[in-house]
């Protein structure tokens, strides 16, 4: 499959969504007459090994969330572990009402002193409303 090929299926499929990539951090985000609404960052970690934080901004008109931007930045801190990548993503309405739901899980990979590699991945589920209240629930959960 040619790169042309994915980079248009992938458009179709995050059609109306905006995620920011990794190494984009500053990526600008887009006016909100109301005010960009955001959460504290989720921070995830293998003290030593790597750090996962999970960011989300938000803007609503009228009580209608009208967009919303998740970002993760990975950090690798021990040469024995990697950052595998996002594996799994979402971000939309909840059924019957106004809040949306952000996932992610990303997944890192470390080397055993038996040289046996070894995946985690670090997930957050951050529920939004457009009067700016969230909750967030996160942890790591081994492979």
């Amino acid at each position: 499959m040619t790169i042309m090929k994915v980079l248009a299926g992938s458009a179709v499929l995050c059609a109306g969504l905006t995620f920011v990539a990794v190494g984009e951090a500053s990526a600008a985000v887009p006016d909100c007459a109301s005010g960009v609404k955001t959460i504290k960052p989720v921070v995830l970690e293998d003290p030593g090994r790597w750090t996962y934080t999970f960011d989300l901004s938000w803007c609503a008109d009228a009580g209608t969330i009208v967009w919303a931007q998740p970002s993760v930045t990975p950090l690798v801190l021990d040469p024995a572990c990697r950052w595998v990548g996002r594996v799994e993503e979402s971000l939309g309405r909840e059924p019957g009402g106004a809040a949306w739901r952000a996932f992610d899980m990303s997944e890192f990979s470390c080397l055993d002193g038996a040289g046996k590699e070894h995946g985690v991945n670090p997930w957050v589920i951050v529920t939004f409303d457009p009067a700016g209240g969230y909750d967030t629930r996160g942890d790591v959960a081994g492979t």
